[in-house]
C-alpha cells in the first residue's frame, strides 16, 4: 500500500490541494450567511452562494481523483492475484471472495472513508484556527468534546473486527459451497441430489447473512452514538453561544458564524461513524490479500533461492505429443552449465525443438524431470520460473503494431538498449513504424525482444537458419558481447554457431 501511495503521489497532492481549498471555502460560506443573516444583504448571500457552488466542484473532483485511486488498486491488486494463482494452493472460495468481494470493499472505502479521513485532518485543525481567532471557550468545548468520538471508535472497532472476521469467513465458504455445486450440477441431477445441495446452500447463505447482519447491527450501533456524540457537542456550542449572546460577552457575528461552523467541524467524524463498517472491513481485506500474496514465501521460497544464471540438469527425460504413440524425445540425460552459451545439435527429427520447450516450460514432461540447479520444476514452479527464461522460437510472433510496442510488452521500454541492440545486429528499423520484415529481421528482432526482458536464461531455437554469414557473425558478436550472467542454450545446425559455443551437446533420433 505504500507503494501505491508513492506510485500515486501526484494524485494525494491534488486531493490535499481539493480539500484544503475546501476548507476555506466553507470558512468562507460561514462568514456570509452570517453577514447575509446580520445585514439581510442580497450581496452577502450571492457570494455564500458562490462559494457552495464552488466548493461543491471541488468536492466532486477529489471524488473523481478517489475513484480513480479505486480503480487503480483494484487493477493493480488483480493483476497480482492472477499472476499468482497458479503458484499458490488456494480455495475457490477464497478466490473468490478476494477478486470480488476484497476488491468491491476497496472501492466503498475510497468513496466514503478516504474523503472523510482526508477532511478530517484538513478541516479539523484548520476550523479550529478559524473558533480560536473568533472565539476562545468555543474553539475548547470543539478541542475537548473531539476526541471523545475516536476513543468511542475504537471500543467499538475491536468488536467489529470480530464479527468482520467471522462475516468474511462464511462469505467465503458460501462462494465455495456455491461454485462446488454449479461445478457437480450434472452429477447432482443424475443422482437426484438436487434438493439435498440447494438445502446445504441455503443453510451456507442464511450463516452468512446472520454474520453480515451482526457486522451491520454494531455499524448501526457505532454511526448512532456518534450521531449522538456530535449533536450534543453541537448543541452544547449552540447553548454556550445562546446564553453567552444574552448576557452580552459575546456579539452576534462571532456567535452566528461559530454556530455555522460547528456542524461543518463535527461532519468528518459524523461521516466516518457511518462508513465505520466499511473502515473495518477494508483493513480486514487488505490483510487477506496481504496474506494471499505473501504466501509464496511459505510455500514457494526455494524458488527465490535458485542460484543465477542456473545450472540445468535433464534426467531420463521422454516426451510423447498427444496422440502420438512413439516419444520425440526418450530417456535423455544431460547437464547445462550455467552461465555458459550451450549448442544443442543433432538431425532433424531429434527432438532439438521440443527439449527448447521443455526446457522453456512450454511443455511438460511425460516422463523424468528438469532441474534448475538442484530444484525441481514442477508445474507450479515453472510458472515462476517463467519469468525468469526468454525462449525466442524459429519464427518469433510479432503483434500487428509498431515495434517499440512489440519491444516493450515485458515492461517499460529501455529505449537506449534497443538502439544499441538494433545497431549491434545490424538492423535499421524503426522503432515506431509498422512495417511488413523478412525472416531474418523477424529473427532478429525476436533475440532483441528476449534480451531486453534481461532473463537469466535464454533459449534460442535455429536463431540464424536463413541468414547470410555476414548476418550470422553480427549475430555471433551480439552474442558474445551480452552473454554476461546468462545461461543460454541454443539449438542448430550451424557449423559457426557449434563452434563458437562453450559446449555442444548432440541429440540423436528417438527410436
Amino acid at each position: 500500500m505504500k507503494k501505491f501511495l508513492l506510485d500515486n503521489r501526484k494524485i494525494l497532492i491534488q486531493i490535499f490541494f481539493c480539500k484544503l481549498v475546501e476548507s476555506f471555502l466553507i470558512i468562507l460560506s460561514a462568514k456570509f450567511l452570517a453577514d447575509a443573516i446580520i445585514f439581510v444583504s442580497e450581496k452577502f448571500l450571492m457570494e455564500f452562494f458562490l462559494c457552495f457552488v464552488c466548493r461543491i466542484l471541488f468536492q466532486n473532483f477529489a471524488e473523481k481523483k478517489f475513484l480513480s485511486l479505486s480503480l487503480k488498486l483494484q487493477t493493480e491488486v488483480r493483476k497480482k492475484i492472477h499472476a499468482e494463482m497458479l503458484n499458490k494452493e488456494t480455495s475457490s472460495g477464497e478466490l473468490l471472495t478476494l477478486i470480488f468481494d476484497a476488491l468491491q470493499v476497496s472501492e466503498e472505502f475510497f468513496q466514503k472513508v478516504a474523503p472523510n479521513i482526508f477532511s478530517a485532518i484538513i478541516f479539523l485543525p484548520i476550523f479550529l484556527v478559524a473558533a480560536v481567532s473568533t472565539d476562545f471557550l468555543t474553539a475548547a468545548i470543539f478541542l475537548f468534546t473531539l476526541p471523545i468520538a475516536p476513543f468511542l471508535l475504537y471500543l467499538i472497532g475491536k468488536k467489529t473486527a470480530e464479527k468482520n472476521s467471522r462475516a468474511w469467513d462464511e462469505l467465503q465458504k458460501l462462494n465455495s459451497d456455491f461454485k462446488q455445486i454449479l461445478s457437480a450440477i450434472a452429477a447432482l441431477k443424475i443422482f437426484d441430489r438436487i434438493n439435498f445441495a440447494a438445502k446445504k446452500l441455503k443453510s451456507t447463505s442464511e450463516k452468512s447473512s446472520a454474520a453480515t447482519l451482526d457486522v451491520l447491527k454494531l455499524a448501526f450501533v457505532s454511526s448512532f452514538a456518534l450521531e449522538l456524540l456530535t449533536t450534543l457537542s453541537i448543541a452544547l456550542v449552540a447553548v454556550t453561544l445562546g446564553l453567552r449572546l444574552v448576557a452580552g460577552s459575546v456579539e452576534i457575528f462571532p456567535a452566528l458564524f461559530l454556530l455555522i461552523l460547528a456542524p461543518e467541524f463535527f461532519l468528518p467524524i459524523r461521516k466516518l461513524g457511518i462508513s465505520f463498517h466499511v473502515a473495518i472491513s477494508a483493513k480486514n481485506s487488505v490483510e487477506k490479500i496481504k496474506n494471499f500474496l505473501s504466501r509464496e514465501e511459505k510455500n514457494f521460497s526455494a524458488i527465490k533461492k535458485i542460484k543465477l544464471p542456473p545450472e540445468i540438469f535433464v534426467e531420463n527425460l521422454s516426451f510423447v505429443y498427444p496422440k502420438k504413440k512413439s516419444p520425440a524425445l526418450r530417456e535423455i540425460n544431460l547437464q547445462i552449465p550455467a552461465g555458459k552459451i550451450t549448442a544443442i545439435t543433432g538431425e532433424s527429427g531429434a527432438g532439438k525443438s521440443t527439449l527448447l520447450k521443455l526446457l522453456a516450460g512450454i511443455f511438460l514432461p511425460t516422463e523424468g524431470e528438469i532441474f534448475f540447479n538442484d530444484l525441481p520444476t514442477s508445474k507450479m514452479q515453472r510458472e515462476s520460473l517463467w519469468k525468469k527464461i526468454s525462449y525466442v522460437p524459429q519464427t518469433p510472433k510479432l503483434f500487428s503494431t509498431t515495434l517499440q510496442e512489440n519491444f516493450s510488452m515485458f515492461d517499460q521500454l529501455d529505449a537506449k538498449n534497443l538502439q544499441k541492440f538494433l545497431q549491434e545486429l545490424n538492423l535499421k528499423i524503426a522503432p515506431q513504424a509498422e512495417q511488413k520484415l523478412s525472416r531474418g529481421q523477424l529473427q532478429r528482432l525476436g533475440i532483441i525482444r528476449a534480451f531486453l526482458k534481461d532473463s537469466s536464461l535464454i533459449i534460442l531455437d535455429e536463431p540464424t537458419a536463413g541468414l547470410d554469414a555476414a548476418t550470422e557473425k553480427f549475430f555471433l558478436k551480439f552474442l558474445k558481447k551480452n552473454s554476461a550472467r546468462k545461461t543460454i542454450v541454443v539449438a542448430t545446425h550451424r557449423q559457426a554457431v557449434i563452434n563458437f559455443a562453450d559446449f555442444a551437446i548432440n541429440l540423436e533420433v528417438s527410436i
